[in-house]
Order: structure tokens, then sequence, then C-alpha cells
């Protein structure tokens, strides 16, 4: 009973924070302006409805400039309606949206303007016009004319890229490379509780006790950059960066407790990320809200169910990148690659919260990855692979709740080869097997390259090296997620196209683990090349 106790705990920790996030979200708050033009023969009315604001104060900021620049470039103008809501009516919500309306309208970066008026014609006219003149401006207004679906602009110049970015990204890596070398500097002071024992599971391959708290590595470069943000604040992000790194504690601590006692049971540990998944959910508003699926779209509209399936994903992609965590710089290099397909689409949307995070974590995964690949010196641990999973499933929640124009299905293609790998070895463990789920085995794709492919290929060569042929894998994997990576980033908003690539890689999977299961290794590559 004793030993279920931390389970008890975490799950009573998950339960309050996701009924603190159904009933405590974040509030956002909306500025609408309402602005009277007098014109003959009709009245003009300009209804500018601009996206959410975390606090009220710049809702309020917001508005009172929008005010100000109606005025300063009509003086007959009036102010109709000045207020910032933080609840929006059905029509309202859908303004936001890229839907038809049945009035003229225009779009920018911040929101949407409608136009209203007695005479259809005045209207357009009046919208075509604000068009021409925001041209040049750094706010320019896309006009569109009713019943006609419409595209979310997004500004000028969308991200603030300067001298400090490249400091935030340079003093990222350096901390984590230092922070490697630290860790193998002074081994003798923790290698007792650090180190990953040779043939301990069926999952280990190297051939000397490694250190496997990689991810004290990215974490200690992630804060590094978490406080450069936060001092500095060009960015104006440092809250909600702050606020990610706090959620993600659970996830990595209980990575970590795993890395240093090896006694964390596999339950508690996804609990955990789980609960990293709850907590973003309720101090950043990280809810997914869409899939484009008939039925599941309406189901996420009620916040309780959202929430839970919110947890389930963080949970399940942490748990994925730490099932394909097996060899050198698979998973870390995989990682790097997703992340710049994320860091490519922030870029183009236009958001720096999802930019700074990304390139935060580039930054100190590539610290960490000069002393795993090709050497394997030190491992990512779970610690690493759940603080992983945990980001770059946020970053794509944020990205699909904050972009109406990326496709929910766009993080999944980018991801689809951890997220593939993990139901499909539940399916092949407790199905074809039927062994338990959570079992640990060497048939995972990476474990039959190892064996079926490279050590195949190379077990008659005599200067044979074992390191050589376990940092070989990863080459493997990082062709085809460079594929992945490639046509998601053509493809971001196209969620068709999207689905049947998603559709296509699986059957490829499945075809290609069933051609290398059945590739027979020669028995003394096999003995020579794979550790018991």
């Amino acid at each position: 009973m004793i030993k279920h106790v931390p389970l008890l705990v975490i799950f009573v920790l998950l339960l309050a924070i996701c009924t603190l996030t159904v009933t405590q979200q974040p509030r956002q708050y909306f500025a609408i302006v309402e602005v009277e033009v007098p014109i003959h023969p009709g009245g003009l009315t300009l209804s500018f409805l601009l996206h959410g604001r975390p606090t009220l104060e710049s809702c309020e900021t917001i508005s009172g400039n929008i005010s100000r620049v109606a005025l300063s470039g009509c003086k007959q103008c009036r102010i109709k309606l000045v207020q910032c809501l933080n609840i929006l009516d059905e029509m309202q919500r859908f303004q936001l949206t890229t839907g038809p309306l049945p009035v003229p309208s225009g779009s920018f970066a911040n929101g949407v303007v409608v136009f209203n008026a007695t005479t259809p014609e005045i209207a357009l006219i009046a919208c075509q016009t604000s068009q021409q003149q925001s041209a040049l401006g750094s706010h320019s207004i896309q006009c569109f004319r009713p019943y006609t679906p419409r595209n979310r602009v997004t500004a000028t110049a969308p991200l603030v890229i300067n001298l400090w970015s490249i400091i935030i990204f340079l003093a990222t890596f350096v901390v984590a490379w230092i922070g490697g070398w630290l860790i193998l500097t002074y081994d003798h002071l923790h290698s007792h509780l650090s180190h990953d024992q040779v043939g301990s599971g069926p999952q280990k391959y190297h051939t000397q006790p490694t250190p496997r708290i990689g991810g004290v590595v990215v974490m200690g470069g992630l804060l590094v950059a978490g406080c450069i943000i936060f001092f500095v604040d060009t960015f104006l992000v440092s809250r909600e960066f702050g606020l990610l790194l706090l959620a993600c504690m659970p996830a990595f601590f209980g990575g970590l407790v795993e890395d240093l006692t090896k006694k964390a049971g596999v339950i508690e540990r996804l609990a955990l990320t789980m609960l990293s998944g709850a907590i973003a959910a309720w101090l950043l508003g990280t809810v997914i809200n869409r899939l484009h699926v008939p039925g599941v779209d309406q189901l996420l509209q009620w916040l309780p169910f959202a929430v839970i399936f919110t947890c389930f994903a963080v949970g399940g992609i942490a748990n994925a990148i730490n099932i394909i965590d097996g060899y050198n710089g698979l998973a870390s290099g995989f990682s790097i690659i997703v992340l710049s397909a994320f860091l490519y689409v922030a870029y183009l949307v236009g958001d720096q919260l999802v930019f700074m995070i990304t390139i935060s974590t580039i930054a100190a995964l590539l610290g960490f990855f000069v002393w795993n690949w090709p050497s394997g010196r030190i491992f990512l641990g779970d610690s690493g692979a759940y603080l992983i999973g945990f980001v770059m499933a946020e970053i794509a929640i944020l990205l699909v709740a904050r972009h109406p124009e990326v496709s929910p299905w766009f993080p999944l293609l980018l991801l689809i080869y951890p997220v593939f790998e993990t139901f499909f070895s539940v399916y092949r463990r407790k199905v074809t097997q039927g062994t338990p789920s959570m079992l640990p085995d060497n048939l995972h794709m990476h474990q039959l390259i190892h064996d079926n492919v490279v050590l195949h290929s190379h077990w008659a060569d005599s200067k044979f090296d074992i390191l050589k042929a376990n940092s070989r894998v990863a080459k493997y994997l990082w062709v085809h997620a460079i594929a992945t990576v490639v046509l998601g980033s053509v493809f971001w908003q196209s969620t068709m196209t999207l689905i049947f690539l998603i559709i296509a890689y699986c059957v490829i999977y499945i075809l290609v683990y069933h051609w290398i299961a059945h590739r027979k290794v020669a028995k003394a590559g096999s003995n020579e090349g794979r550790m018991p």
C-alpha cells in the first residue's frame, strides 16, 4: 500500500490542477472599439475586435491606441464604444476566425475590423480605401468582400530578431556544453548514482558505464535562456517563458528520479508528464481546441474534455520521445530536426513566444548533442527525454491554439515517428506477443535497424567498432525525420494533405518494419556486435 502513495499523490495533484484549469482559465481580454464616420448619404461604423490580451491593462492600452489613430485620421469621427471583454459571443468569436462574413471586413495582425453602413457599396469602398491607406504602414489591413473566405494577416515585422536573440542562442548552447563537460569531468563524484550500467536492460547497447543525466544539461541551458529573457525583456515573453519552465518541472524531476534511483515506475513518470501538461494548461491556457475532425472538435469545445485530452496528449508525446531514446544522437538529433520546422512556422506566423522557446531548446540540445553523438559520452536519460517531449508538445499546442491557420495535423506529422512507434509497440506487445504493453523489449524500429541492418552490413569487417555501429543507427532515422519535416513545412496549413502524408507514413513504417524484422543477421556479426 505504501508504494502506491506517490502515485496517489500525483493523481490527486493532477485532478486538482485540471479542476483549476477548468474553473480558472487564464483570462483573456478582447478590445472592442466602434468608430462612427458621419458621411452622406448614410452612416458608416467601423467595429474593431482585437485578439485576446493577457491583462486588462494591455487591452485598455491597445484599445486606446486604436481610438487615437482613428481620431487622428478622421477629425469628424466619433468613438461610439470602447471596452474590454473577457467573454465573446458566438458572432464575435466567428469574426476572429477566417470564415466569411456577410459584410465587408478587414483583417490585420491584431484582429479584424468590420465595416457597417446603410449602403453596402459605401462599406465596401471604405474597406478598400483602408487597405490602400494602410499598405505602406506596419499594420496593414487586407480587405475582404462579403461572403468571401478570409486570411489571417501577420505583422510586417512579426518577430524581434536582434542581437539579443543571437546572445540567448549562444549563451544557452555554451551553458549546456559546459554542463556536459562538468558532468564528465567530475564523473567520479556522481557515478554511483548517474551511471547507466552495461547490460542492465534489453535496450542497453553501450559498452561502458555512462552518465544518463543529460536532461540536467538541457534544463540548465533553458534556465539560462529564461533568465536572460527575463532581465532583458526585449521580447515581451518573459512571463510566459517562465511559466512554461515552471510547468515542465514535474516531468523533468520525475525522469531525474528514475535516472538517479532506477526505481521510479512507468505509470508514475507518465502521470507526472500529464501533471506538467495540466499545469501548462492552467497557467498558459495551452489546451488543444481543434483537430479538424467532425465530432471531436465539438467535444473539444467542452473544456473538461479538452483539458483531459490535452494532458493525455502531452504525456503521450513525452513518453514517445523517451521510447526512441535508444542510440547515440537519435532522440536529440530527431528533436533538433523537428524543432527547426516549428521554428520556421513560428517565424511565419509571427509568434515571438514560440520562436524564443524553440530557439532556446535547439541551442540547449546542441550543447548536449556534441557530447552524445557520435561518442555517446553522456546520455539524455528519462529527465531529458521527458523534458524535450513536454516542450515539443507545448510548442505544438501553442502554435495550433494561437494560430488558426496552422493545421493541427502539422505537429502530428512532425512527431509521427515517435508517436506511431509508441502505438505500434503497444499493439505489438499486447496483441501480437501477449506481453504487458509497458514491458521494455528490443524490438523497436531503431533496435531492428541496429541488429538487422547496421550489424548485418559490417559483421565481416575486421575493423568493426561497436560504438560506430551505435552512432550510425541515428542517421537512418534522421533521414525520414527530415523528409516529414520538409513536407510538413510545405503543407503546414493543408489538413487534408497532412492527413494523407501521415497515413502514407504509417503504411510505409509497417512495411519497412516487417522487412527489417525478417532480415537475418549473420551469427558472427550478431555475436560480436550485440551486447548481452
